[in-house]
């Protein structure tokens, strides 16, 4: 008997949306628009021509950025769990709570973000991938123990921060939370980008609440990620999980995840 495949490396699934996509440099606001071949790509599909990152090294920053529910931060922890499993460096992981900020862990406020993605910038062969997960609204992500940055992290201070440590690196961005379309906009796609956000601009997400071990979006992602086979699949993955979750509970129309990327 043949022994079943191994699931494919994480450098397969970020590049094959890039290659699964043909989309212009801009944001993108429904998933619309995404080529409907991209969630039948296999790994071994010899008529997908090979990537220019497929041997890129990974880098992960996880943060939570807000401590009044522990959702945040268990999504964070079993986040770095899942892509080390998978061959990703988690060089950094950023909790809103003092408790956890010991030792490895930074506090999660905009200058240790800053800080610390500059220290492990990408070099010749990296890339960045950023998850961040916590409370939002239409000004950005809440870092509830950051006075000095007015506790948000922006979607301005955000494209500085990948600018200085990411720079051309392949970069995977998600941002989890209530309202965090506000981050898709058109100076922060890239041509080696893919930016994922939980809701619309002016979209509540769903499952913030102190009972659940994660998020829906968290605990969807975490979920499917290992599932998936591009991260075009694995974004109508989540957003059909989220449907699921949301189905017979609520009235209000749940909120489906943006996607936004450039062909590269």
């Amino acid at each position: 008997m043949t022994p079943a495949p191994r699931p494919p490396a994480i450098a397969a699934r970020l590049v094959a949306l890039a290659l699964a996509l043909a989309l212009p440099t801009a944001c993108q606001t429904s998933g619309a628009s995404l080529q409907a071949s991209g969630a039948g790509y296999r790994a071994e599909d010899t008529s997908v021509p090979p990537s220019p990152h497929g041997r890129v090294r990974w880098k992960a920053f996880l943060l939570a950025g807000d401590s009044s529910i522990k959702a945040f931060d268990n999504a964070i922890k079993d986040l770095a769990v899942l892509f080390e499993g998978r061959g990703v460096t988690v060089a950094q992981r950023f909790s809103s709570d003092p408790a956890e900020a010991t030792g490895a862990v930074a506090l999660a406020t905009e200058a240790n973000l800053r800080r610390l993605t500059l220290a492990a910038k990408a070099g010749a062969g990296e890339g960045c991938l950023l998850y961040a997960t916590s409370h939002g609204t239409v000004h950005g992500l809440r870092l509830t123990s950051d006075p000095d940055s007015g506790r948000f992290l922006t979607p301005a201070s955000l494209r500085g921060i990948l600018a200085a440590a990411c720079g051309e690196a392949p970069t995977i961005v998600v941002m989890s939370g209530c309202h965090t379309g506000t981050f898709l906009r058109e100076d922060m796609v890239g041509p080696d980008r893919i930016l994922l956000t939980a809701a619309g601009t002016y979209q509540k997400s769903f499952g913030c609440r102190a009972s659940r071990r994660y998020t829906y979006y968290d605990g969807c992602f975490l979920r499917e990620f290992p599932r998936a086979a591009t991260w075009q699949d694995l974004y109508r993955r989540v957003a059909d999980c989220i449907v699921v979750n949301r189905s017979g509970r609520s009235r209000s129309r749940p909120p489906r995840p943006r996607p936004s990327s450039a062909a590269g």
